[in-house]
């Protein structure tokens, strides 16, 4: 083993009492608390309870402290102290504690505490000792290298002390922690607390329980663990993860362990050892560490804990030294009908008292009149009017925002562009500043630990089914959990296509045609699209679809697609199609459907014209180059394989293209119209083909060279249908489609800030998936559901994880559970957006009802997290949003007319459970919230059916429940 575990070779420390360890996880989580505010999470504290004495009865701690400036750390032993949090008696009267260095030097000592470090106590949330205690405690700035805390009774005392040690500040980490002690039988096990710090993202642990590989490094004669058992406890009391021997039954996550060894520094164990090892991702938050035998034997056992988290771009962002990087997107308000786009960058100073800012834009109405930043709409500082670089903000008091202040709202995303024209005197272009990361020197990110997908349980299952289906049904549940995700995702993949078109059309003949009527209208498709989501048999094609659906945006608020519902239909099951084919011939389809051709312009887009002077007369529509490039394909800047941005020398995001190349790539574009199958169909009054692709038309295609992204020139002369192809093909093997694309499809599948490995690790699958074959989105999708970060129940305690639920997927999770259905056989939801702020192809812009990098300003935004779905959580959407679930939970469906469509739920699968509210509730919570109702919530559901009168129906106590599970705070939340 390393030096850092066995440093001091302290004969004995006391053995723990019961594991109920209270003290350990309040004083940790308290700590862990004060600091959440942190940009950044850190292995912050170590806390182990047991006996303590004289002699080589000491108790013992290690920890080590990376390579970088002094970090001061925080030590303490209480005995007296204990009794503040119930645990007086038998508590060591008077601790003295000690910290040795790597040489076994004393380094420091202290026997009763000092007044003078409370502050540190209060800095990191922790109470001090009563005033005049004989507790210990030691604040002191350590060099990088390995220390021993130890404690023992002064005058020969024994006694339980609390041993801890806690990162107080510095650059440097805090990035390995051990404590050692005899285990014994029952419940004296060794336990020690563990806390992860700051708000995101998690940290990177590897954790071991050493037993045999003790035997060689102990005095002879001395009895260690023959088997140790290592389990992870959260702070809510849930078993996080548990390991009997390292490399048993998993060459997968031996090699894992292994690779962690050699990271960490510490010497492997033995291949067919009894040791147990971890590596697991801990969120921030407060953990117990447990270590018994797994048989009845005693014997001296070692925890050990070490930070293995690799840098990503967002680790430390407050402490290093360099500047922090927002990104403005530059848009137009969604009212206006301009073009303009733009981007403007901000690095805020290491020391947060200046700021250096870029602005450039493009298609503009007219010549800008200014532009400027503003806080919460308020004027702050005004900017050149033109692409400008170099711009320094040095922070001062401005108005009623102190220079600290102006810094605080760039973090909090509080900070707006704003690009001014005569057109738009309000702002032709508006961006906040959020926070991005990025480098321009890759690092591939490590692996994650093996992740077990064997045995389901039904919380596992229901999580997974709210990622993969519009909502889980206790027959998806039990299906899934029979036959494994790999199973069920393939049987999922042969099971035949729900085909809007057909339903939409089914629809419309059945309800709406008349001899006035004559085409199917919004509501036929409305209903069309709810059958399927809520009783599709192919739930994962079709909510992949619908993700899809939220990339590759068409939207009847147009009013030509408000017409040509039929169509509508028809290119949503293009999304279908293609949901598990190749992303190739996705975003061929998508540029040559009709309906694309209409919303985005690019249908009967003709090549540009010039008059005898040269003076040009018209130019190639814009509006599809743009967007294929901007929103479908590659994004505004270059990434790296992990969806991070590539950064120039300057610290500055790349662009992947200019203005000039939309020009170029829109020549590319022209000549395409409706499909005709007349001989001589005409280029601009052929009749509207809605369905079919559309039609290349020779004499309106711009056949000269362009040179397009990447510098690819298109040579001259070779056709409309070979210049598509190539720039299809450009945009295709571009780097930055796999990470752009992927991560997408997280944000829509599982969660809003997927990590950088978790990116990478599906970008590789996007770019080859196995077999040579690049874009394989079937590959893809179970590449995100299957992946670590997806199914590991470690990320259920991981803040930063998971995703606000759309309002639209809530209400067919309502529906599926709950088999809704009408009388008529129909689900006539026509205007769904007016309530959830949502409909199905009803997008009021090109970018969707939100956008991926949307960060809600505040404290999300200060953590550097995306939050998407929040842009559509308002005001009024928070009351609209659950009075439409109130609506058709308490609906009553006629018992004696079958024509009737109000859409009533089926309460049959949990009436049974009426009366037991605790069973009902977690019921309901498991099919509607995927069991993740904090503690609290459950709790106070609970009460709240408990309190109801004893005359109450079943059916309305189950309504209750269903309203309270579905609208409180933590069913919103998908983890």
């Amino acid at each position: 083993m390393d030096d850092f575990g066995m440093r001091a070779r302290i004969a004995q420390a006391g053995a723990p009492l019961r594991w109920i360890f209270a003290a350990i996880l309040a004083a940790l989580l308290f700590a862990t608390q004060a600091r959440g505010a942190t940009l950044d999470s850190r292995l912050s504290g170590l806390a182990t309870r047991g006996l303590a004495g004289s002699g080589n009865n000491v108790m013992i701690a290690g920890f080590f402290i990376q390579q970088g400036e002094p970090k001061t750390v925080l030590v303490r032993a209480l005995g007296p102290g204990l009794s503040t949090q119930g645990i007086g008696l038998g508590s060591l009267e008077d601790p003295v504690l000690r910290v040795y260095d790597s040489s076994g030097a004393l380094v420091r000592e202290n026997d009763d505490w000092s007044s003078f470090d409370s502050a540190t106590m209060e800095g990191v949330g922790l109470s001090p000792p009563a005033l005049g205690s004989r507790d210990a405690a030691i604040v002191l700035t350590l060099p990088a290298g390995a220390y021993t805390a130890q404690v023992s009774g002064s005058g020969g005392a024994t006694g339980i002390v609390l041993l801890e040690v806690y990162d107080v500040s510095g650059p440097a980490r805090l990035i390995a922690i051990s404590t050692r002690a005899p285990v014994g039988q029952g419940d004296n096990v060794l336990i020690a607390g563990l806390a992860v710090a700051g708000g995101a993202p998690s940290r990177r642990i590897l954790l071991r329980a050493g037993g045999p590989m003790l035997a060689s490094l102990l005095p002879a004669g001395t009895a260690v663990l023959s088997n140790p058992v290592l389990s992870v406890v959260g702070a809510g009391g849930a078993t996080i993860a548990v390991n009997d021997d390292w490399d048993a039954n998993n060459a997968n996550a031996a090699g894992a362990l292994s690779a962690a060894f050699v990271q960490a520094g510490v010497m492997p164990f033995s291949a067919g050892s009894r040791d147990a090892a971890l590596v697991l991702d801990l969120a921030p938050g407060a953990y117990s560490i447990l270590v018994r035998n797994a048989d009845s034997s005693t014997g001296v056992g070692l925890v050990e804990a070490y930070d293995i988290t690799a840098d990503d771009g967002r680790s430390e962002a407050v402490e290093n030294p360099v500047a922090s990087l927002f990104i403005a997107n530059l848009a137009v308000p969604t009212e206006s009908n301009s073009t303009a786009f733009g981007t403007a960058t901000l690095q805020l100073a290491p020391d947060a008292t200046s700021a250096t800012l870029s602005l450039t834009f493009y298609n503009l109405s007219g010549t800008p009149t200014s532009a400027h930043l503003a806080i919460d709409g308020v004027f702050i500082r005004g900017l050149p009017a033109r692409h400008a670089s170099g711009i320094v903000w040095n922070f001062r008091q401005t108005g009623a925002y102190s220079a600290t202040d102006l810094a605080a709202a760039v973090r909090a995303g509080r900070v707006m562009v704003s690009i001014d024209t005569v057109l738009h005197p309000e702002g032709e272009l508006l961006g906040a500043f959020t926070r991005s990361t990025g480098a321009s020197d890759f690092t591939v990110p490590p692996a994650p630990p093996a992740v077990a997908l064997g045995s389901i349980s039904d919380q596992d299952a229901a999580r997974f089914l709210a990622q993969a289906t519009f909502g889980a049904t206790r027959a998806d549940m039990n299906r899934l959990k029979q036959v494994g995700y790999s199973a069920w995702m393939a049987e999922q993949v042969a099971i035949a296509r729900s085909v809007h078109r057909n339903f939409t059309m089914a629809d419309f003949e059945r309800f709406t045609r008349s001899a006035t009527t004559v085409r199917p209208n919004g509501g036929n498709r409305q209903a069309a699209w709810w059958e399927i989501a809520v009783n599709g048999p192919d739930q994962l094609r079709q909510r992949v679809a619908f993700a899809l659906s939220e990339i590759f945006v068409i939207s009847d608020q147009n009013g030509i697609v408000a017409g040509a519902q039929e169509g509508a239909a028809n290119y949503y099951d293009l999304l279908a199609r293609n949901a598990f084919g190749n992303f190739r011939t996705l975003i061929e389809e998508v540029t040559l459907s009709p309906m694309m051709g209409i919303y985005l312009s690019s249908l009967r887009n003709a090549k540009g014209t010039v008059d005898g002077q040269g003076n040009i007369l018209s130019s190639p529509d814009e509006n599809y180059a743009r967007e294929v490039m901007q929103l479908f394909t590659i994004g505004l800047r270059q990434l790296n394989p992990d969806g991070t941005l590539r950064l120039d020398s300057s610290g500055e995001p790349i662009p992947t293209y200019d203005q000039q190349t939309i020009s170029e790539l829109a020549r590319v574009l022209t000549g395409w119209s409706y499909a005709s199958t007349a001989a001589n169909p005409d280029f601009r009054r052929a009749g509207a083909d809605y369905i079919n692709p559309m039609r290349h038309f020779p004499a309106f295609h711009d056949d000269g060279a362009k040179t397009i992204v990447n510098g690819r020139v298109i040579p001259a002369g070779q056709g409309g249908p070979a210049d598509l192809r190539d720039a299809l093909d450009t945009l295709f093997y571009h780097p930055n489609v796999p990470p752009f694309i992927s991560r997408q499809l997280i944000q829509r599948l599982v969660t809003s800030n997927p990590s950088r490995g978790y990116v990478y690790r599906v970008a590789q699958v996007f770019s080859d998936n196995g077999s040579g074959v690049r874009g394989d989105l079937g590959a893809v999708v179970r590449a995100i559901l299957l992946d670590y970060e997806a199914r590991s129940p470690a990320q259920l305690a991981n803040p930063a994880f998971g995703k606000l639920k759309e309002p639209l997927l809530r209400a067919t999770a309502l529906f599926r559970a709950m088999g809704a259905a009408s009388n008529a056989g129909r689900l006539s939801i026509s205007n769904p957006e007016s309530s959830l702020a949502q409909a199905a192809l009803r997008s009021p812009t090109v970018f969707n009802f939100f956008e991926p990098d949307y960060a809600v300003p505040g404290t999300l935004a200060s953590a550097g997290l995306f939050a998407p779905e929040f842009q559509i959580l308002t005001d009024t959407t928070a009351i609209t949003v659950p009075n439409f679930y109130y609506s058709y939970i308490n609906r009553t469906r006629s018992t004696t007319d079958p024509t009737q469509q109000a859409i009533g739920l089926d309460y049959t699968s949990v009436m049974a459970l009426a009366r037991t509210p605790k069973a009902l509730v977690d019921e309901i919570a498991l099919l509607l919230a995927g069991g993740n109702l904090t503690v609290e919530a459950r709790t106070r559901i609970v009460a709240a059916l408990q309190a109801l009168p004893a005359a109450t129906s079943d059916v309305n106590r189950v309504r209750v429940a269903t309203y309270l599970v579905l609208t409180c705070a933590s069913s919103a939340v998908q983890k």
